[in-house]
């Protein structure tokens, strides 16, 4: 009788992943388990933020971030920056201890007064919607109250763990809703904070932050209206009305499946009839995203010094010359960089970064094209890609049209970064689960995800060597 030596057991990825998925296959997505999905993103979000804030992104972002502070801490007051108001001392006293790139403060401690600050530190955002200050401000000084040694700004900045850990459970949600498998519906959501951009508005007070939240949210709504044919009016105007109080360009989403709808009647004409009733979603939410914005608009226009003139033009824009469609043709489609161009204090700004982000984009804008050509005889899915293709169109003509209507002389962008349109960002991700999923690699979704994570992890470790 021979006796055959055991085979040695090898450690094989593809079983393990194979394994896993089978799972995760059975896992039943019932209410009471999406609580523990829910706290899963929280925790991931929080291994993510709470590193930043507290170590290499403690110094204040050139995004505008001081201004951005000081709306929230008035907010927190209960009044409102204007025209002209200078920003609280709280938050210039902070700013001159941990600094900005490319300013020189006053000495920290020295209760210097706003005019010895950039742009003799006017808050220049006052026109911004009040939702994310307030959502942000009022926490934050309750935060500061009853945590020692904890400051406004960095409570403010630690709401960036709900916003975040947020935007990955509503992803994850808007995904299971477009039917992907559960493995790629849970694994997807933790590449969205290895986009720098989202890492940026999720470590720093910027109303950016809510995009990641709202952005997901528009992915889940488009599931609803183009896969399960939602007619209702009301949830899409609360949700675009929502988004758009937290900052205008966060609508853009909502705009794109607005506009997809017109166009698909206007396409079905030939088979059949018009309805008024056809209209009642883009009609909602265009009413939703404009009238808050104009009535806002309204209220601070009356406030303030009636010949305030914002420092930051000229800096940023330049003056229209001749008929404003020649420059903004320039910018038309810049908007598909949606994840290069981006900004992180300098200890997070590292080579490594550079490249993830420029090899992350090269798959985003093939993702949304594949959408497109793959999904060609799947009309609700080929949507997803139409929604990403058009928000990027959208986007970039919305910020020429409000540096046109906000000063003046008539002004322009040369350069629309991709963080106007970080709300598109989890529907370009979307866009790379199903494309992934119809060429038959979605396991190439977990490499990224992975990827992502490990180089995340490996920039915030070299920030913190580099303090």
């Amino acid at each position: 009788m021979s006796v055959t030596a055991a085979e040695p057991k090898r450690f094989v990825p593809s079983r393990w992943i194979a394994a896993a998925e089978e799972w995760v296959a059975g896992f039943r997505d019932t209410r009471s388990s999406r609580i523990w999905i829910a706290l899963f993103y929280v925790v991931i979000a929080a291994a993510v933020v709470v590193p930043v804030v507290l170590g290499p992104g403690k110094a204040l972002s050139r995004i505008d971030e001081p201004t951005h502070a000081d709306y929230a801490w008035q907010i927190a007051h209960f009044r409102a920056p204007h025209a002209g108001s200078p920003i609280a001392q709280p938050i210039l006293d902070h700013w001159a201890c941990v600094g900005q790139e490319g300013y020189e403060l006053p000495e920290c401690g020295s209760g210097t007064g706003a005019w010895a600050f950039p742009y003799d530190g006017q808050n220049y955002n006052f026109g911004h919607p009040p939702l994310y200050y307030a959502v942000v401000g009022l926490p934050a000084r309750g935060l500061e109250a009853v945590v020692p040694g904890l400051d406004f700004i960095s409570a403010a900045r630690l709401t960036g763990i709900f916003w975040l850990g947020g935007g990955m459970f509503m992803f994850y949600v808007a995904l299971r809703r477009w039917r992907l498998d559960p493995a790629a519906a849970l694994i997807a959501p933790l590449l969205l904070p290895a986009f720098p951009r989202i890492l940026h508005a999720s470590t720093t007070v910027n109303p950016d932050a809510a995009a990641t939240l709202f952005g997901a949210a528009a992915v889940w709504l488009a599931a609803k209206i183009f896969v399960e044919d939602h007619r209702g009016w009301v949830l899409p105007a609360v949700l675009a009305g929502l988004a758009g109080l937290t900052k205008t360009m966060t609508a853009v989403p909502y705009i794109a499946i607005a506009l997809l709808i017109v166009v698909r009647l206007i396409r079905d004409l030939r088979v059949r009839r018009f309805h008024r009733a056809d209209l009642v979603i883009p009609f909602g939410i265009a009413v939703a995203v404009l009238v808050p914005y104009g009535l806002w608009q309204v209220f601070q226009g009356g406030r303030g010094d009636p010949y305030w003139t914002n420092p930051l033009v000229g800096l940023n824009t330049r003056d229209v010359e001749g008929l404003p469609g020649s420059e903004w043709i320039e910018t038309a489609f810049i908007g598909i960089n949606l994840a290069s161009e981006y900004y992180l204090q300098p200890p997070l700004d590292v080579a490594l970064m550079l490249a993830w982000t420029r090899l992350l984009n090269i798959i985003v804008i093939g993702a949304v094209f594949a959408v497109l050509v793959a999904c060609a005889k799947e009309p609700a899915r080929r949507s997803l890609g139409w929604m990403v293709f058009a928000g990027v169109l959208i986007y970039p003509t919305i910020v020429q049209v409000q540096a046109y209507l906000n000063t003046a002389v008539p002004q322009y962008f040369p350069n629309v970064t991709g963080r106007y349109g970080l709300a598109l960002i989890p529907g370009a991700v979307a866009c790379i689960c199903v494309a992934a999923w119809k060429a038959g690699y979605r396991r190439i979704v977990y490499f990224f995800a992975l990827l992502g994570l490990v180089i995340l992890g490996i920039v915030i470790s070299n920030g913190f060597m580099h303090i």
